[in-house]
């Protein structure tokens, strides 16, 4: 693996990390008993569900914005 691939693997992983770091950070600021009741009973597929959502809604207004 090449220092360029390498990189740009350490970029997009970067920025992924950081895109779902602030969709989780957005659903504690806005459904703060939400989330602490899927992570008290122990459910994460619901909290990425959520974050997934939350994603593709600021893709979707990235896109209608462009």
């Amino acid at each position: 693996m090449s220092a360029k691939v390498a990189l740009q693997l350490n970029a997009i992983l970067g920025i992924a990390t950081a895109l779902a770091a602030s969709a989780i950070m957005w659903l504690v600021l806005t459904r703060p008993a939400d989330v602490a009741a899927t992570v008290a009973r122990h459910e994460y597929d619901a909290l990425v569900v959520a974050v997934a959502r939350q994603l593709g809604a600021w893709v979707h207004a990235v896109l209608q914005f462009v």
